[in-house]
């Protein structure tokens, strides 16, 4: 009797036993967030996607995350996909993309995405619904395909970050077009060193005042730059990913810890420095018309900006390993900027001869050489 009962302990003992860690095996492979990403495969925006953000949000959460990718750009996917707009707040427009929706969340561009999955990926995991697909009767039929396709897509075109292949360097474990843009970041920043000293040389020279057409010049190289801090100010704001074109990964660039300065998008620091430069050359312009004066504030402005333009553009091929061709057109102009101001707030010893009297001669001479 008594070897009876302990057989038939040590049995419900076993059943218990494999049933909490079958749960707990359960619990562990089950995940936390699922997230349904809508992207187009015909944009350098969805190649960033698999190459770089997926596998990197992979190998940092696992089986806690799973993902099903949406091409928009096949007729079963944009017919998905038109149906989501209309359930959640996605863009009409697949500039705007990709997208991801976990639970009731949106996240619209790959800065958001990295964001919300990365960052913020705790914080998903603990609100009800995020580890459901979302629900809409267009999408049950893809999702289970979007998985394997993610996941295959994910093995065949992502950069691994443990790989010794994808470290950071302006050439290794790259695309062709990666590769490219690395090396012409290397470029842009030796022609900016240079530039920068032959700037602050141009500065003490006595001699020479800048050409006719310079003050067109620096007006149309401060638009551009200010054109162009603004569309990266409003991608990073509005959560819009970067147009990048044929070379470069503007959206890993975008996505990296170095995007922002005490949570202030790059974008928007040079927008405001850009702005900062033309409005105060304007007004040296009126105040201090024979140079230096008021011309010193522009330089000055124009020269923390290219030192805060080298750090970045050394940043992108050598530790971020992708390079932002926006950001380097950005560097280019406040270098050529600094470089033309440069001209403005020297010190002419010369400047009454420069305006007429007896040396007026030698001063036109040594400005035309």
């Amino acid at each position: 009797m008594m070897l009876k009962s302990i057989f038939w302990s040590c049995l419900v003992l076993l059943t218990l036993t494999g049933t909490a860690v079958s749960a707990a095996d359960t619990t562990e492979d089950a995940p936390a967030v699922r997230a349904l990403l809508f992207y187009d495969s015909g944009t350098p925006q969805g190649r960033d996607l698999f190459a770089f953000y997926l596998p990197a949000l992979q190998s940092r959460y696992r089986s806690r995350l799973q993902v099903s990718g949406i091409d928009v750009s096949q007729p079963a996917g944009a017919q998905a996909y038109q149906a989501a707009t209309g359930r959640w707040d996605l863009p009409v427009s697949r500039e705007g993309l990709p997208a991801a929706v976990v639970g009731d969340q949106t996240l619209v561009g790959l800065l958001a995405i990295a964001q919300g999955l990365g960052d913020r990926f705790e914080t998903l995991a603990q609100t009800p619904g995020s580890a459901r697909w979302p629900n809409l009767p267009e999408l049950e039929p893809l999702i289970s395909a979007g998985v394997q396709h993610a996941a295959e897509r994910v093995a065949s075109e992502g950069v691994s970050p443990s790989s010794d292949t994808a470290g950071p360097g302006p050439f290794g474990g790259r695309s062709l077009s990666d590769r490219i843009a690395n090396g012409l970041a290397v470029v842009v920043l030796i022609c900016m060193v240079l530039a920068l000293i032959h700037g602050l040389v141009r500065v003490w020279r006595s001699d020479g005042r800048p050409g006719q057409a310079t003050p067109t010049v620096l007006l149309v190289v401060l638009l551009v730059g200010l054109g162009i801090s603004a569309y990266t100010a409003y991608t990073a704001i509005a959560h819009v990913s970067l147009v990048c074109g044929p070379i470069g990964s503007c959206g890993e660039v975008q996505g990296s810890e170095y995007a922002k300065i005490f949570g202030i998008p790059m974008g928007v620091l040079g927008l405001n420095g850009y702005l900062l430069i033309l409005v105060s050359w304007l007004v040296a312009r009126r105040l201090s018309p024979e140079g230096g004066g008021w011309n010193w504030l522009p330089w000055a402005v124009a020269l923390f900006g290219v030192l805060f333009s080298l750090r970045l553009t050394a940043l992108e091929p050598f530790v971020i390993g992708a390079t932002c061709v926006w950001c380097l057109g950005s560097a280019v102009s406040i270098t050529i900027a600094f470089w033309l101001l440069s001209g403005f707030a020297r010190i002419r010893r010369g400047r009454r001869s420069d305006l007429g009297g007896p040396g007026a001669a030698g001063a036109r001479a040594r400005d035309a050489a």
